[in-house]
């Protein structure tokens, strides 16, 4: 399909560190207006900002230029050198740009193979370009057809079973690490493996989510998962009534806490160190028992590093994640890919069904200009004899088959007559023998039935 200019620039773990993508992402709300204003060789941009992948989607006339539009409004937003743009976004278009967008949307692309937020993230990416006014035909058609993609990996695949996300990863991680916290405290040996931990790993725990961005939702409903019931939530706007509840203090916020979720990416830190280190002095002189946890899902941190580094503190952010995320299996990877495979499959051949609108929107108003010019020529009141009503068909039937009988006969003199049955059979389904050249100085075929020149049928 690579008729199709779909275009990519991506920026994702895979490659960078995320302290790249970071730095790439800022200025990214604004990215999708610059690179479609003012330039009518891109007709469109989608832009995907996530924990782990800064992506553009791009339909384009000319892939040169697009990718210099985009690198150059990547640039401007986030204060980076083009040239630096241009070494850490990689390029792609066609069949391997459409591949990595089904990819991405089914989660196989993700830190966390499988995970089912990637694919509400891209949906959320598409409905903002929508609204902008920056998505097109083609834009749609392949994030549609992705995200449908992708509900099929998670129906017919166990890829998407629960743990299978960068939060409940997360989640798991930081209740491994507070119970060997725990151990070390106790002089206690815990087990190595990151991830043997219950299933209700967070109930009876106090929980403050910090923030109402698009992670907090899924923060919710992954500690709800693993028992929380005791979750409250901070916001710095008060933003998000019956949600989030404003605390004046953040401080005694982190004094009722024993895991602390945050999910602002602002750019710069909510907690820093002297806050965390406050708000653990507060739970000490309370007799809180336990580190506190804090879960940073921010590609910004919105917890200062330095907080590791603090007694009875337990820190757990995105490089973690990443550099602890269970391996999907073998079998689970190939029977999602052979679905994406097929997704993709049935897209190219929506989008080659597509290319042919207009021929066939052409067609269907030629006959129709032929029916109108015929009932024109019908009496306006009364009734239409059988005779007057066969001529008017005939004359209908003339019209119809004049071009296509002149192209026919061109394509005889000019030598494509196979090429021209061919066609006839794919396009009318009339199937027609090659004429046997041994016969071509034999007599001649009878006269056509019907006229040539549709006005002699008058």
């Amino acid at each position: 399909m690579d008729a199709v200019v779909l275009l990519l620039l991506s920026a994702n773990h895979h490659d960078l560190d995320l302290a790249d993508i970071e730095r790439l992402s800022v200025g990214a709300p604004d990215v999708g207006r610059q690179v479609v204003a003012g330039r009518p060789a891109v007709r469109g941009a989608v832009v995907l900002a996530t924990c782990n992948r800064y992506e553009l989607y791009l339909d384009a006339d000319d892939p040169e230029v697009a990718v210099r539009a985009a690198r150059a409004a990547v640039a401007r937003a986030s204060g980076t050198p083009e040239h630096e743009v241009a070494r850490l976004m990689r390029p792609a278009t066609g069949d391997e740009a459409v591949r990595h967008v089904f990819e991405v949307a089914a989660g196989l692309d993700a830190m966390v193979v499988g995970e089912r937020e990637i694919a509400g993230q891209v949906r959320r990416a598409l409905a903002t370009a929508r609204t902008e006014g920056t998505t097109s035909t083609l834009l749609e058609q392949t994030l549609q057809h992705a995200t449908r993609t992708s509900r099929q990996v998670a129906v017919a695949t166990d890829l998407a079973r629960a743990g299978r996300s960068v939060v409940a990863v997360a989640l798991d991680l930081a209740a491994g690490r507070a119970a060997g916290h725990a151990c070390e405290r106790a002089e206690r040996t815990w087990p190595a493996d990151d991830h043997p931990v219950p299933a209700v790993s967070w109930a009876g725990r106090r929980v403050l989510l910090v923030g109402t961005g698009s992670y907090a939702g899924a923060s919710l409903a992954a500690l709800r998962e693993r028992g929380a019931t005791d979750v409250a939530v901070w916001s710095a706007s008060g933003r998000g009534p019956g949600f989030a509840t404003a605390e004046a203090d953040l401080v005694t916020a982190l004094r009722r806490a024993d895991l602390v979720v945050t999910c602002r990416g602002t750019g710069s830190p909510v907690l820093d160190a002297a806050t965390v280190a406050a708000g653990v002095r507060a739970r000490r002189a309370d007799g809180a028992a336990g580190p506190l946890v804090l879960v940073d899902l921010a590609l910004r941190p919105d917890v200062d590093p330095a907080a590791a580094g603090l007694d009875d503190v337990v820190l757990v952010d995105l490089p973690t994640v990443r550099d602890h995320a269970p391996r999907a299996t073998a079998v689970e990877v190939e029977r999602a890919r052979a679905i994406v495979a097929d997704g993709i499959d049935t897209f190219d051949g929506t989008v080659a069904e597509r290319r042919m609108d207009d021929a066939v929107v052409a067609l269907r108003s030629r006959v129709a200009d032929a029916v109108s010019a015929e009932l024109e020529r019908l009496p306006a009141e009364g009734a239409v004899s059988a005779e007057r009503a066969a001529q008017a068909l005939r004359r209908l039937a003339a019209r119809l088959v004049h071009e296509p009988t002149v192209r026919a006969r061109a394509a005889g003199r000019e030598g494509r007559t196979e090429e021209h049955l061919r066609a006839l059979e794919q396009v009318l389904g009339v199937a027609v023998a090659a004429p046997d050249p041994t016969l071509a100085s034999a007599e001649a075929p009878p006269p056509a039935t019907v006229p040539a020149d549709p006005e002699r049928a008058r």
